[in-house]
């Protein structure tokens, strides 16, 4: 068989299928005829697993397992990997795809290329806000979520990536903000102010000022006094008064003004779910919504309740709280199953691993991004295991790779280092054991549990 795909890939032929007359690719031609030891779907889920045909992804339990299911009603384990690179040529673009398939990843990752999104399954990504970990200093910011204007552009968003998608049956389904900062107090360190301390601070006309002040009214059952002194803001005359204030120098570490920040955030969480959710019910309701690609840790649980409560897979990313430097940290080596546990308890919903990976120094790199293993056996054994203990878990549905090539930071003089070099040189070892792994995990996996 793997003549047979090497074959169909020299003579880049395509295969039209579905309603939507969009065409096969050469990629998910081969993984039909690996089928990892068993047989697959157009869409590589396989025929052993059967889910409910809805002619659209979807996600569901069966016999104790949750899937992403196929719209041809076949499970679905996804393994990709994220940040692949854009491509002029049709010969670059299937050395790309090529790597995918001989890898054994069946996904192209969260926002690949739109050349890439039309050959093989993948996530496409919308994202709702630039309050995000890993942006620098002059790009990172709040925004008054309660605005029109913020209304608008979530809906502005969310129609051009349903426009672009919605008929192209390999998109999975949409993967919300990278990352985003929520936690008081890690925001606080890292950046200096929070999203309600922002909000807080606006003029009084922001609609999110309004907000914020109806809040406090509520919270305190419009008793002044008590409001008063928890704040101790004797002065203060009125609730609405407090439109024209500025918050500053309030002591954020008391308790009552905790618990009030606390609740007040779950506020802004909830309503930048309720408007992107309500955009894809009119923009494509029938797609898949996965949550923000939230960093482990950067959240506490009603955060995650409510993600789970306006999607469908909670997406998480592994990784050191602290960023955006380099991190060593358990987090990132070690699969932590009380923590994805947590999240289904809390949710009800699958867990999807949207970002990870194992490094190693090299020569001329001796700082990685993620966590660094002594050699590049180690990183590859690491991947290994990884992976076995996550397919373990009946609540998580796929695993994403963080880097296809590796790319230097002079930012953070750190090497993002992928499963290529900088020349494009796959790291022999590594590569082997992601390869294996692969294959070896999605054929047993797939095997029928009837």
């Amino acid at each position: 068989m793997q003549y047979l795909c090497r074959t169909i890939n020299a003579r880049r032929a395509l295969l039209s299928f579905g309603k939507r007359g969009i065409a096969l690719s050469v990629v998910m031609l081969c993984l039909v005829a690996q089928g990892y030891g068993q047989r697959l779907d157009r869409y590589g889920g396989t025929v052993a697993i059967k889910g409910k045909e809805t002619g659209e992804w979807h996600v569901d339990k069966v016999d104790g397992r949750f899937w992403f299911i196929t719209p041809e009603g076949n499970a679905f384990y996804a393994l990709g990997i994220n940040h692949l690179p854009g491509a002029d040529t049709e010969k670059s673009r299937r050395k790309v795809a090529g790597d995918l398939e001989n890898w054994g990843f069946n996904t192209a990752g969260h926002n690949p290329p739109y050349w890439l999104e039309q050959r093989m399954p993948s996530f496409a990504g919308v994202s709702l806000h630039d309050a995000r970990h890993w942006m620098p200093a002059g790009d990172f910011k709040f925004t008054d979520v309660f605005s029109d204007a913020y209304t608008d552009r979530v809906e502005k968003a969310v129609q051009e990536v349903a426009e672009r998608c919605r008929d192209n049956p390999l998109v999975i389904g949409y993967s919300l903000t990278d990352t985003p900062r929520y936690h008081l107090d890690i925001t606080r360190n890292r950046r200096g102010s929070d999203w309600v301390s922002f909000t807080r601070e606006l003029d009084a006309s922001a609609k999110g000022k309004q907000r914020y002040v109806a809040f406090l009214r509520e919270r305190y059952d419009n008793d002044l006094n008590t409001f008063r002194s928890a704040y101790r803001l004797p002065h203060v005359g009125s609730f609405e008064a407090l439109l024209a204030y500025d918050f500053f120098g309030i002591e954020l570490a008391r308790p009552l003004i905790r618990a009030d920040d606390e609740a007040f955030l779950l506020e802004i969480v909830r309503r930048i779910y309720q408007l992107t959710r309500g955009a894809f019910d009119r923009h494509d309701p029938d797609k898949l919504v996965l949550s923000e690609r939230f960093k482990m840790h950067d959240h506490n649980d009603e955060i995650i309740r409510i993600a789970g409560e306006y999607t469908d897979v909670i997406s998480v990313q592994p990784g050191p709280t602290k960023g955006p430097d380099v991190g060593q940290g358990p987090d990132e080596s070690e699969f932590n199953q009380s923590y994805w546990k947590r999240l289904y308890e809390l949710t009800g919903k699958p867990a999807f691993i949207c970002d990870h990976a194992c490094t190693f120094p090299t020569p001329g790199y001796p700082r990685t991004l993620w966590h660094q293993f002594e050699t590049e056996e180690k990183a590859g054994e690491h991947y290994r295991e990884y992976l076995e203990q996550t397919a373990a878990e009946p609540y998580i549905v796929g695993y994403q790779r963080c880097q296809y090539k590796s790319r230097y930071d002079p930012l953070r003089t750190l090497l993002k280092q992928g499963l290529l070099d900088r020349e494009g040189k796959p790291y022999e070892k590594l590569v082997e054991f992601v390869e294996e792994t692969n294959r070896r995990l999605l054929g047993e996996l797939y095997r029928s549990r009837n």
